[in-house]
């Protein structure tokens, strides 16, 4: 890869930087509650969560965008949301429902983002240089939650107020797109006529139906991972440790999911077809580690394997889309898995609420049973070699000859 094209990826993958930024309020949410003892712990939990409306929202408007902007600039209209809404409960925190209106604002810019990097490197990168930014994209989203954590903590330690300053490292992100970006080109309206809309449909009504089957473990799984990021601190102060402690071994833990991102490879090679399942067997031991253990050792452990089952399952679960879905499908799909996670991630707190389940230990532990469930129906049903299957199946298959092919028969 020559260094123009690293400068590239660098370029592109520095908004994930922010993708898994939102931890940051999530570590103080014990604190937060505090200054706002009105209001119901469920509602403090929500500026964890209430992000993923905003995601919601940006995944169902970016098509359109795309026919209104450049991809660099819906990755600068993106990180500029990001920037403003993360910035503004710094100099306004006074009323939880400004913050949380931020929070829905920042998720928004969150949604843009998540959708624009894999169209950005899916244009730029071919063959393998794609394959490799694609894994390095896990990577630098594992990085961010890491740095943006521990610095946010210690900006919080005092004052969970000042941990939103964290959030001008997207005004430098900005610059960074500016800069390394080339201009290029929005879609024209030609793709918008009623054939393809038609055909739309037709790939709807064609997709496998192991595609909902695990559009319904991406729903579990981010039910999973915003129980755990919304209660940890609640568990943690329970024990007697603070926002500066909770942000802390969350930092070092992404250690966790920075290795898994970087060496999944091999991971997979030792998981073979059943990554996914595994992924959940992990993410049940990161709530075990905290829930039951009152040491920094164990709850950095926890945090670990919490980093681990989430690039396990969240690398897993498109690349299995991918093998069920055709071209037309695939991004069809992936809209499809990304309303799913948002819809689980804003309800989380609510659905916990709903079946009166506590904030803290009995959320974790529902978590943990969750987790577990998952992982044995996975491992019983032999899902991931169903799917392989159907994979084995399709390239034994002989491709249909092309138009320009029949042209030159």
């Amino acid at each position: 890869m020559t260094k123009k094209k690293i400068a590239l990826a660098f370029g592109i993958l520095s908004m994930n930087l922010l993708l898994m930024s939102g931890s940051v309020v999530g570590a103080a949410i014990a604190a937060i509650s505090k200054s706002f003892p009105t209001e119901p712990i469920s509602k403090v939990q929500m500026l964890s969560s209430i992000p993923q409306l905003g995601q919601l929202v940006a995944t169902l408007l970016f098509t359109w965008l795309t026919y209104k902007l450049t991809r660099k600039n819906i990755g600068l209209v993106a990180v500029a949301f990001v920037a403003i809404s993360g910035l503004l409960p710094a100099f306004y925190n006074s009323s939880l429902n400004i913050i949380l209106a931020c929070m829905v604002v920042f998720g928004f810019g969150l949604g843009l983002i998540s959708n624009v990097v894999p169209v950005l490197l899916q244009e730029y990168f071919d063959g393998e240089e794609r394959a490799t930014v694609m894994g390095w994209s896990m990577g630098f989203s594992n990085i961010g939650m890491m740095a943006s954590t521990a610095i946010g903590g210690v900006l919080g330690g005092t004052n969970w107020r000042n941990l939103f300053w964290i959030y001008a490292i997207a005004v430098v992100i900005f610059v960074a797109i500016y800069a390394l970006l080339p201009k290029g080109t929005k879609l024209t309206a030609v793709d918008k006529d009623s054939k393809n809309k038609t055909s739309l449909l037709q790939s709807v009504k064609g997709l496998s139906g192991y595609v909902y089957v695990i559009l319904i473990v991406s729903f579990v799984m981010s039910l999973v991972m915003m129980t755990f990021m919304s209660n940890q601190s609640i568990v943690l102060a329970a024990k007697g440790e603070g926002t500066a402690y909770t942000a802390l071994v969350t930092a070092i833990g992404n250690v966790g999911g920075i290795l898994t991102a970087f060496g999944l490879k091999y991971i997979r090679k030792m998981t073979r077809k059943d990554t996914m399942a595994w992924g959940f067997v992990a993410l049940a031991l990161s709530f075990m580690f905290v829930v039951f253990f009152s040491n920094p050792v164990m709850h950095i452990l926890g945090n670990m394997f919490s980093g681990a089952g989430i690039v396990m399952v969240n690398a897993t679960i498109p690349f299995e889309l991918s093998v069920l879905a055709n071209k037309k499908q695939f991004p069809i799909v992936i809209a499809m898995n990304t309303l799913m996670t948002s819809i689980a991630g804003v309800s989380a707190p609510i659905i916990l609420a709903a079946l009166n389940i506590s904030a803290g230990d009995a959320s974790f532990i529902i978590g943990m049973g969750l987790s577990i469930v998952i992982a044995a129906l996975l491992l019983v049903l032999r899902f991931g070699s169903r799917v392989d299957k159907v994979h084995q199946a399709k390239a034994a298959t002989p491709a249909a000859p092309s138009n320009e092919m029949q042209a030159h028969a």
